[in-house]
């Protein structure tokens, strides 16, 4: 038995030969060890307990990211199996010790604990890793965007991490109309490439209101300073949000929602201008003719605003209102106003009282679908009802001179309708206004540039993309523990920054070299890009393999395959050496 022990080298025997896949795996790898992850997280956490040998955290995190980012799977009881089919590979890529049992989801579940159970654990990791990559890739600290979406599960109401108002709790999705529970998530990036810099798990009940002021404050700890451009949804626009990041010298720019005295504000200013509109053009970019994109119009207002801080003491500071008007939103919304003005007309045309109906009942009735349309300030309903007398004849028979009869009162409901053509012709009008709101004196932020910004709140949009339907799929969610569910969010935010660093550096080399990329687009190997992402550069790595050979006194193993030309350009991009896939090894075999 001691013979055959040291006969057995990775689990394999050694009369035995096979092959693994290499693939992205050690790209990969290099990218998280580069960015410090394993590190960051061991600087951070409390060491395993002592009866757990093996990898530390760090190490186990690492491997845990690559696995997501190799297979876009995070189910923790499909790691151990992935492990044993990689290990030499990922052995001979890291140099750590990996034994057969450190991808067990006990092992795992241990580590997403430890990394969700303390909140401020989470915040230091993400705060350390922030800043370890805006130090080492440079990255631009200028714009930072905030917003939160939700995600739906099929727990049980009831089980355990489930009760009592948890993580997990009934609210309302973002997604559309559901029964279940859910729980919230948050994302903070830097532009332009959307790189997250911060990520909360929240109730699912949660308002959002509360949330800006405090992520904006961990910006600042991650960021190292405070004049960014802040840049929200019009939940973001509340009066005390904007106080407290402007007393803390912090820059914001916030759509405002069209609640309160919004409305009737920006139906004054439309109407009666307190400034003369000016064309809005696009920064940067420019028609095929050369000349600069007119999205819209606008003019901006100066405003004085007071509120109360936190800590009780007022404060009044000095807003820029931009009134403006996009083209391209006036004429959807446009559109989405005729149609259901046609909708609303149609079934008002057809709308019949039913027997023994009321015409209040069929005044109710048509109000309603004014109602449901949006078009009570529009549509003006009338019923008229007339009563009239029939005869009718008592017993059978035919109708007669001396037939008995007998009268009965009929009413008849007629539903009628107008358009107001003056409310009408000012709703087309309000089509594609919209008020912003910001802090920053026009001669840093023009109207033109606060217009760019803000149609790019897709970047931060992108990431919830690739959470939801991209390579990082967070649902289905196996995990029920609110610990373990907010410790697998921050491991995917790691994930979720590889990426979208590979994003920025790729496109940042091609931009400077004025270069493009072709070969990625399946199907069309001569197109070319000079916006690669980060998915698509990994798939190019498919089918690399490592032949690992057993004699009875070695064990020896090389890569298959070599690199090819696009393979060795996207490394260059990304600044990896291509010496991260020599993988070539020999293993002398102790004598029996």
């Amino acid at each position: 038995m001691v013979q055959l022990a040291q006969k057995l080298t990775l689990g394999v025997r050694m009369s035995e030969n096979r092959i693994e896949r290499v693939d992205s795996i050690p790209l990969i790898i290099y990218w998280l060890c580069k960015m410090q992850v394993a590190e960051i997280i061991d600087r951070v956490l409390p060491p395993p307990h002592n009866n757990r040998r093996g990898l530390s955290y760090g190490q186990l995190g690492v491997l845990f990211v690559t696995y997501v980012l190799y297979l876009r799977d995070h189910r923790l009881c499909a790691m151990e199996e992935w492990l044993a089919d990689h290990r030499r590979v990922l052995a001979e890529t890291t140099g750590w010790d990996i034994g057969v049992k450190e991808g067990t989801d006990d092992r795992l579940g241990d580590l997403l604990t430890a990394i969700g159970e303390d909140e401020e654990r989470g915040y230091a990791m993400q705060r350390q890793l922030g800043q370890r990559l805006i130090y080492a890739y440079a990255l631009p600290t200028e714009i930072a965007r905030y917003d939160t979406t939700t995600f739906s599960v099929y727990h049980v109401p009831g089980a355990e991490g489930t009760a009592g108002g948890g993580l997990l709790a009934k609210g309302y999705s973002k997604d559309g109309p559901t029964s279940l529970l859910q729980f919230k998530q948050s994302l903070g990036t830097l532009d332009p490439a959307g790189i997250p810099m911060l990520t909360e798990t929240l109730e699912g009940q949660k308002a959002d209101d509360p949330l800006y002021v405090p992520a904006w404050r961990n910006m600042v700890q991650t960021i190292g300073h405070t004049h960014f451009l802040f840049i929200a949804d019009c939940k973001g626009a509340a009066l005390n949000t904007r106080a407290e990041i402007s007393h803390a010298d912090g820059w914001y720019l916030f759509p405002m929602p069209m609640t309160g005295d919004v409305p009737k504000t920006l139906h004054e200013w439309v109407f009666d201008p307190a400034n003369k509109a000016q064309p809005i053009t696009l920064v940067d970019v420019v028609t095929p003719d050369g000349q600069s994109k007119v999205v819209g119009s606008g003019f901006e207002v100066n405003r004085t605003m007071s509120a109360t801080l936190e800590n009780g003491t007022p404060y009044t500071w000095t807003e820029r209102w931009l009134v403006t008007r996009s083209d391209a939103l006036a004429q959807r919304r446009q559109k989405t106003w005729e149609k259901r003005l046609q909708r609303a007309q149609s079934k008002l045309s057809s709308l019949k009282a039913k027997k023994g109906e009321s015409a209040a009942a069929v005044l109710a009735r048509a109000e309603g679908i004014v109602k449901r349309h949006k078009m009570t300030d529009i549509i003006t309903v009338q019923v008229h009802e007339t009563v009239t007398e029939e005869k009718r004849y008592i017993g059978p028979g035919r109708p007669g001179p001396n037939r008995l009869f007998e009268l009965h009162e009929v009413s008849q409901v007629q539903v009628t309708f107008e358009r107001d053509d003056a409310a009408w012709d000012e709703v087309l009008a309000l089509a594609g206004w919209r008020i912003y709101v910001t802090n920053v004196v026009l001669d840093a932020l023009s109207l033109d540039q606060a217009v760019t910004y803000y149609r790019d709140e897709w970047l931060v949009e992108r990431g919830y993309h690739r959470f939801k339907a991209g390579s990082l799929p967070v649902l289905p969610l196996w995990i029920r523990l609110p610990e373990r569910i907010r410790g697998l969010m921050i491991l995917l935010l790691f994930a979720l920054q590889a990426l979208t660093l590979m994003d920025f550096v790729a496109r940042r080399e091609l931009t400077r070299g004025e270069e493009t990329l072709a070969g990625l687009v399946p199907g069309n190997p001569k197109m070319k890009t000079a916006r690669p992402t980060a998915e698509r550069m990994l798939a190019r790595f498919q089918n690399l393999h490592l032949m690992i050979k057993h004699t009875e006194t070695s064990i020896v193993g090389e890569i298959v395959e070599s690199l090819t030309p696009l393979q060795r350009r996207i490394l260059e991009l990304l600044g990896i050496p291509e010496t991260v896939y020599e993988l070539e090894f020999s293993t002398v075999v102790p004598n029996s």
